[in-house]
C-alpha cells in the first residue's frame, strides 16, 4: 500500500510541474511600437516518460507517457514607444497513458506583463537596448491542481525581469533574468508528512511554492520576410524546497530545468505569418524529461 502511494504522489507531482516551463516564450527583447500590435494563435504538444526525482532520471511503468497539448492565445500591443501590454491564455488537456487518472483539461492561467525599455543606445549599425517588465499571471478557473493529471498549479505568481537586447543588422542576441514570486496552493486534502496513506480530504491545506529565478539566453536573426532563433533556459529554485519523496507535498518540491530550443517565422501574405518551434528538456530537478512541439499562426509584427 505504501509503495502504491509513493507512486501516485510522484505522479501527481511531475504531471502538476510538466507546465511550468511554458511561459519562457512571453517576453522577448523587441518592442511593439506605438499602436502595434501582434496576435498568436500557437497550438503545442509535449510529452515525456522519463522524470528526475531530485536530480536522478527516473522511469515509471505506472506512469507510462505524460502528454500535455495546449492551444494558446497570445497578443502584444504597443501602448507607446517604449511600452508594450502582452496577454496570454492558454487552454490545456493532459493525460497519462498508464494508470487510471482520467485526464483534465479547461482554460489553465491569464498572464499579462508589461514591457518597458528604459535605454536604447545605438552605436553606428548597432543597438543595444535594455528593458524591464513586469508580469502577473493566475488562475482563469477553478480547476482540479492536486488530480494524478491536472492542467496547472493553481497558483497566482509575480513576475520581475531586467533584459538586454543587442542588434546588428539582422542579427539579434538577447539576455534576460527573472525572479519569479511563487504564490500559495491550496489543496483539496492534506497528506500526512510522516504517512502518506493518511490523507484528510477537504481540509483546504495552503501551501507555499518554492520562488525561481530564469535565466533566458536568445540569439538569431530577424527580417521582414522571416525570423529564426535558438534559445536557452536555465531555471533555478531560489528557495530551499523539497525533493520528491514519500509524504512531500507536491507544492514544496524544489523544480528546476535546463532547456533549449528553436523557432522559426515566415510571412505568407501581408500581415499572416507562419511559425513553429521545438525545445527539449536537457536536465531537471522534481520535473519530467519532456519534448515540445508547437505550430500556429500569427496577424501583425514578430515576433
Amino acid at each position: 500500500m505504501r509503495s502504491f502511494a509513493y507512486t501516485t504522489l510522484i505522479t501527481f507531482l511531475l504531471l502538476s510541474f510538466a507546465r511550468q516551463a511554458s511561459a519562457q516564450g512571453l517576453i522577448d527583447g523587441f518592442m511593439r511600437g506605438q499602436r502595434k500590435a501582434n496576435l498568436s494563435l500557437i497550438g503545442s504538444q509535449s510529452t515525456y516518460d522519463t522524470y528526475y526525482i531530485n536530480t536522478t532520471e527516473t522511469k515509471n511503468a505506472n506512469l507510462g507517457t505524460v502528454t500535455t497539448q495546449s492551444l494558446t492565445l497570445k497578443a502584444s500591443y504597443g501602448l507607446g514607444y517604449d511600452l508594450d501590454l502582452i496577454v496570454a491564455v492558454p487552454y490545456v488537456r493532459t493525460e497519462a497513458s498508464a494508470g487510471y487518472s482520467p485526464k483534465q483539461e479547461g482554460f489553465q492561467d491569464l498572464s499579462a506583463a508589461l514591457r518597458w525599455e528604459a535605454y536604447d543606445y545605438k552605436f553606428g549599425k548597432t543597438r543595444l537596448s535594455w528593458l524591464f517588465t513586469l508580469g502577473y499571471s493566475l488562475p482563469l478557473q477553478n480547476y482540479v491542481n492536486d488530480a494524478l493529471v491536472a492542467i496547472g498549479r493553481g497558483s497566482s505568481n509575480l513576475d520581475g525581469r531586467t533584459m538586454l537586447h543587442y542588434t546588428a543588422g539582422p542579427f539579434f542576441l538577447t539576455g534576460q533574468y527573472g525572479y519569479i514570486r511563487m504564490g500559495q496552493v491550496t489543496l483539496d486534502h492534506v497528506v500526512n508528512t510522516y504517512d502518506p496513506n493518511q490523507v484528510n480530504p477537504n481540509s483546504g491545506t495552503k501551501l507555499n511554492v518554492p520562488d525561481v529565478t530564469d535565466l533566458i539566453i536568445r540569439t538569431g536573426i530577424k527580417t521582414k520576410p522571416v525570423y529564426i532563433d535558438a534559445w536557452f533556459q536555465k531555471q533555478t529554485p531560489y528557495n530551499e524546497g523539497t525533493n520528491i519523496g514519500p509524504g512531500v507535498p507536491f507544492p514544496t518540491n524544489a523544480v528546476g530545468f535546463t532547456r533549449a530550443g528553436a523557432r522559426v517565422w515566415i510571412k505568407l501574405i501581408g500581415k499572416l505569418g507562419l511559425t513553429a518551434g521545438y525545445s527539449t528538456t536537457l536536465s531537471g530537478r522534481n520535473i519530467g524529461k519532456f519534448s515540445r512541439v508547437d505550430g500556429g499562426l500569427s496577424v501583425g509584427l514578430y515576433p
